[in-house]
C-alpha cells in the first residue's frame, strides 16, 4: 500500500516539475521546483529512502530562497552558494548507506549549482541530464511512476529549450 500512495505522490510531483521547466523566468521556474521537491520528499521518506529525502528537502530550502531572491530582483550571494553547498555535503555524509545514495548527492549538487547559474538554458540542460540519471536510481529505490516522470522531464525539458530557443 506504500509503495502505492508513493506512487501518486511522485505522479504530482512529476506533474509540478514538468510545469515548472516551461516557466520564462529562472524565479518562476524555482517555485514550482520548490513545491515539486516536497512531493518527492515526502515520496522518498515513503520509500524509506532517506538520502534521496534529505536531497529534496534541502532543494525545498534552496529553491523557495532562491525564487524569493529572483522575485524581488536580488543577487544571490556566494554565501549561499557555499551554504547549500555544504548543507548538501552534511546531509549526504549523514544519510550515506551505499553507492547507490551518492546519486541524490550528486545530482543535488549540479541543482544547487545550477539554480546559482543566471543561464536558463543551462538551468534546463541540468535538469534534462539529472532526468537521465533519477532513471537509474529511481528503478533501483522502486519509485517506477518517477521514471515515466522523468522521461517527462526529458521531454519537457527539450521542448522548453526549443521554445525559448535556447
Amino acid at each position: 500500500m506504500n509503495i502505492f500512495i508513493a506512487q501518486i505522490i511522485g505522479i504530482i510531483a512529476i506533474l509540478v516539475w514538468s510545469y515548472s521547466v516551461h516557466r520564462k523566468e529562472q524565479y518562476e521556474i524555482l517555485w514550482y521546483q520548490a513545491i515539486a521537491n516536497l512531493f518527492y520528499t515526502i515520496q522518498y521518506i515513503i520509500l524509506n529512502v532517506i538520502a534521496a529525502a534529505a536531497m529534496n528537502f534541502s532543494s525545498v530550502v534552496r529553491c523557495y530562497l532562491f525564487y524569493k531572491k529572483g522575485k524581488n530582483k536580488e543577487d544571490i550571494s556566494n554565501f549561499w552558494l557555499v551554504f547549500f553547498i555544504a548543507v548538501v555535503l552534511t546531509l549526504g555524509f549523514l544519510t550515506y548507506q551505499n553507492y547507490l545514495s551518492l546519486i541524490p548527492i550528486i545530482i543535488t549538487l549540479f541543482y544547487t549549482v545550477s539554480s546559482f547559474v543566471r543561464n536558463t538554458k543551462w538551468f534546463r540542460i541540468i535538469f534534462i541530464l539529472a532526468a537521465i540519471v533519477w532513471i537509474f536510481y529511481n528503478l533501483k529505490v522502486k519509485a517506477y511512476i518517477c521514471v515515466v516522470g522523468n522521461i517527462l522531464e526529458i521531454a519537457s525539458g527539450t521542448m522548453a529549450l526549443v521554445k525559448y530557443k535556447e
